[in-house]
């Protein structure tokens, strides 16, 4: 499965189309773009995301930017999130205003990042 990098950001950046439901009320869901950063450690949400869902809170993180800046504490949730038809269980932190994939949920996934084709392929086990 292939997705074209979105060229809203500058330089245009891999997003993939996302699903998160709640794991209380499965019926309880929102699908939206989330930008692939495999710098980031963990997936965080946008906090009316986590409010629509109902996701009950489960730890307290401190976030901080690239530069190591402090940027407050942030709630996280467990929530499931199907990407390309793969689920996962994950907890993402409430925090921003984007839905930032994270190493906790990118590392379950092979992804190609092709640059000059802005284009993010996701591929699957065949065996």
């Amino acid at each position: 499965m292939s997705y074209q990098y979105d060229h809203n950001y500058d330089p245009p950046a891999p997003v993939i189309r996302v699903t998160v439901r709640s794991l209380a009320d499965s019926h309880k869901q929102v699908m939206v773009d989330a930008l692939v950063d495999t710098g980031a450690d963990i997936t965080c949400l946008p906090k009316a995301v986590v409010k629509a869902l109902g996701g009950e809170p489960a730890s307290t993180y401190s976030v901080a930017g690239v530069n190591g800046t402090s940027l407050g504490p942030a709630n996280s949730c467990f929530l499931e999130f199907e990407i390309a038809s793969t689920k996962k269980v994950a907890e993402a932190i409430s925090f921003g205003d984007e839905l930032i994939l994270g190493r906790n949920i990118l590392n379950e996934l092979t992804l190609q990042l092709d640059g000059p084709a802005c284009k993010l392929s996701i591929m699957f086990d065949t065996k």
